[in-house]
C-alpha cells in the first residue's frame, strides 16, 4: 500500500468521527418536548332548539282522488245518434246543459202530434159531455120529477150525466198525461250534461243506434273531488272533522310532471266503517275546484295517488320535536352549558314517524340532540354543529440548556 493511499485512509476516518462527534453533542443539546395529556374526545352533534311556539303536528297519510259526484250517460230513448259534442270525449271538459248527443226524434215527434190530437179530442168529449148533462138537469126540471103515484122522485145519477162527466174528465186528464210524456221523450232525444263536468269515458259516435238504458259513458263533476285516507285510531284525535269553520287544514301534494304540486282541502266526515283488515278509520278529505289549473299548477286527475298531510296546533304546554330526538325508554339528550349531556326522561304524548308531541320535561330554549351516538353517558361532553369552535389554550414551551 502506498503512503498516499494510506493518507486518504486515515483522512476519511477522522472527517467520519468528526460528524460522529458533532451529531451527538446536537442530540444531547436538543430541547426535549413538553409531556401533554391529549383532550378528551367530543364527538359533533346537531342539535335541536325547542321552540316557545311549536310547530304544528303534521299526520300523513296516502289515497286516491276521486270526484264526489260521478255518473254514467244512460239514454232514457231508443234511436240513431244524429251528432255528437265535440266536447264528449274522454278527457273533456263540459258546461252544464251542454247538449253531448242528438238522437233521431222522428217518431217521437209524431208521438207528441197524436198524443195532442187525442187530447184535443178529450176536451170536445168533456165539453159535449157538460152540455148534455146540463140538457137532462133542465128537462128534469120541466117534467116535474113525480112518479106515478103522485110522489116527488129523485133523479139517479145516470139521468144527471154524471157518470158520463167523469169518465170524460178522466179521458182528457190521461190525454194530457200522454202528451206529458211524448213531451218528455222528445226532450230526452237531446241528451245534455246534468253539471260541469269532465268525460271519463264516452263509448258512442254518430250513426249508432242507441237502445234505451244502455250506458254509454260516465262523466264526473269539477265542483268538489274527494280522497279517502285512512289514518290509526290514535291519530283521529288530533284530526278535527266536521263544517268549513272548524275542519283541520289538510295539504294535499302529488308529484306530476317532474314537480310536486299543492291543493288545499278540509276533512269534512269519517268513512262508513273502519277497515276489518287493518283496522284503521276512513277519513274524507274534500278538495274544491281541484280540476282547475292554477299558474304553473296543472289540475288534478280522477285516479291521481296523491299524498295528505293533515295540521293541527298541539296541546298548550307541549312541545313539538323531532322524531329522531326521542330515544328508548321516553328520553331525550338535552345539551346543556359546556355542550354536556343531560339524559332526561320526558313525557310522551304522540310518537309519530317524523314528529313526537311531549308534554313534560322540555322547557323551551333547551337544545336537544338530534344525532345517533353508539354511545352516552350522563355528562359527556359533545360538540354541537354550527356553534363558534372553542380558542385553543395557550402552551407554554419548555426551553433547552445550552
Amino acid at each position: 500500500m502506498s503512503a498516499k493511499t494510506l493518507k486518504n485512509i486515515l483522512l476519511a476516518l477522522l472527517i467520519l468521527l468528526v460528524g460522529i462527534v458533532v451529531t451527538a453533542t446536537l442530540i444531547k443539546m436538543k430541547n426535549k418536548p413538553e409531556r401533554q395529556t391529549p383532550p378528551p374526545a367530543k364527538p359533533l352533534v346537531t342539535a335541536f332548539t325547542v321552540s316557545a311556539e311549536p310547530d304544528p303536528v303534521l299526520i300523513t297519510g296516502f289515497g286516491t282522488v276521486k270526484a264526489k259526484r260521478s255518473i254514467s250517460v244512460v239514454p232514457q230513448v231508443s234511436g240513431e245518434i244524429l251528432s255528437k259534442s265535440a266536447s264528449f270525449e274522454p278527457g273533456s271538459f263540459i258546461k252544464a246543459g251542454e247538449v253531448l248527443l242528438r238522437i233521431d226524434d222522428t217518431d217521437y215527434v209524431m208521438a207528441f202530434e197524436t198524443a195532442r190530437s187525442n187530447v184535443a179530442q178529450a176536451e170536445y168529449n168533456l165539453a159535449l159531455a157538460k152540455e148534455e148533462a146540463t140538457v137532462s138537469q133542465r128537462e128534469w126540471k120541466r117534467i116535474g120529477g113525480t112518479s106515478s103515484d103522485g110522489t116527488n122522485a129523485q133523479p139517479t145519477a145516470l139521468v144527471l150525466h154524471e157518470p158520463q162527466l167523469k169518465l170524460a174528465a178522466a179521458s182528457l186528464a190521461a190525454a194530457e198525461a200522454a202528451q206529458a210524456q211524448a213531451q218528455i221523450n222528445l226532450d230526452r232525444c237531446q241528451i245534455m250534461a246534468p253539471f260541469d263536468g269532465r268525460v271519463l269515458a264516452a263509448e258512442v259516435d254518430a250513426g249508432q243506434y242507441l237502445r234505451a238504458g244502455t250506458a254509454i259513458g260516465n262523466i264526473y263533476a269539477t265542483d268538489i273531488a274527494e280522497v279517502t285516507v285512512s289514518v290509526s285510531d290514535d291519530d283521529i284525535a288530533w284530526i278535527t272533522v266536521g263544517t268549513e269553520k272548524n275542519a283541520a287544514p289538510v295539504d294535499v301534494s302529488a308529484r306530476f310532471a317532474g314537480d310536486t304540486h299543492h291543493w288545499s282541502g278540509q276533512a269534512v266526515r269519517l268513512g262508513g266503517a273502519v277497515d276489518s283488515r287493518s283496522r284503521l278509520v276512513p277519513v274524507v278529505v274534500e278538495i274544491p275546484n281541484p280540476y282547475q289549473s292554477k299558474g304553473s299548477r296543472p289540475a288534478l286527475i280522477e285516479g291521481m295517488f296523491v299524498e295528505v298531510t293533515f295540521s293541527t296546533k298541539p296541546q298548550d304546554g307541549s312541545v313539538v320535536v323531532p322524531r329522531s330526538a326521542l330515544r328508548p325508554g321516553n328520553e331525550v339528550w338535552v345539551i346543556g352549558a359546556q355542550g354536556k349531556i343531560d339524559i332526561r326522561p320526558v313525557t310522551v304524548v304522540r310518537a309519530g314517524v317524523e314528529q313526537a308531541v311531549i308534554s313534560g320535561g322540555l322547557r323551551p330554549g333547551e337544545r336537544i340532540c338530534t344525532s345517533n351516538l353508539q354511545y352516552v353517558t350522563q355528562k359527556m361532553i359533545v360538540r354541537v354543529e354550527g356553534d363558534a369552535k372553542p380558542e385553543a389554550p395557550a402552551t407554554g414551551q419548555k426551553g433547552g440548556g445550552k
